[in-house]
């Protein structure tokens, strides 16, 4: 999924883990910036910044206790958190942008300096000029978001072409995928959460000008 891979998942976790100091020492410099103002593109920053605290708290626990299914589903909120943070780069007037958001408007409702609706498939199209994978998660993804075929083929635990069987599990433990693809769905996680400091440092920078 990500550029990166890990050796091992136990690397892949640490990787994840050590996101946390960063993000702390950024909420720092942002409420420090500019004579410690607060802007309202702080608040948004500020509201992206915890919710990804918990995404990757409850998202290593989730890939500690095997849960994929759920691993992926929050994968995916934590996609969501820098695509709709990035839109701030995409408007004439962040501040005004950011009023609009606090005040309750969608996101997928507001236009962006030329004109287009900044819509989830607007904001993966214009995100995967930079990151070309985003694309691909982002859609096999979805499908763990809303009930689909998605949470069936995760129920499948063996099929056997010679028997003609096919063996179920409703258990909340997901011990058919191997380490490789746990690392995958890891690694992603980690470099979602570096792309939103990527847009929070550039934040930052702006502030200190």
């Amino acid at each position: 999924m990500s550029q990166k891979t890990s050796k091992c998942l136990s690397d892949a976790i640490a990787n994840l883990k050590s996101t946390e100091k960063e993000l702390l020492q950024l909420g720092k410099l942002m409420l420090s910036a500019d004579d410690g103002k607060l802007f309202p593109v702080d608040l948004i920053a500020i509201g992206a910044m915890k919710r990804t605290a918990s995404n990757t708290e409850g998202f290593i626990g989730l890939v500690e206790a095997q849960n994929m299914t759920s691993a992926r589903s929050l994968l995916r909120v934590q996609l969501d958190t820098f695509m709709r943070f990035s839109a701030i780069w995409l408007v004439d007037s962040p501040h005004d942008f950011a009023h609009e958001i606090i005040g309750g408007k969608h996101i997928r409702n507001i236009k962006d300096r030329a004109g287009n609706k900044m819509t989830d498939s607007y904001l993966v199209e214009t995100l995967s000029k930079e990151y070309p994978w985003i694309k691909n998660v982002y859609d096999n993804l979805s499908g763990y978001i809303h009930f689909s075929a998605q949470h069936l083929f995760n129920a499948v635990e063996k099929v056997d072409d010679d028997t003609r069987t096919l063996s179920l599990v409703i258990g909340k433990e997901d011990q058919k995928y191997p380490e490789w693809s746990w690392i995958e769905t890891v690694d992603c996680f980690t470099e979602s959460v570096n792309i939103f400091f990527h847009y929070l440092k550039g934040w930052i920078a702006t502030k200190n000008v």
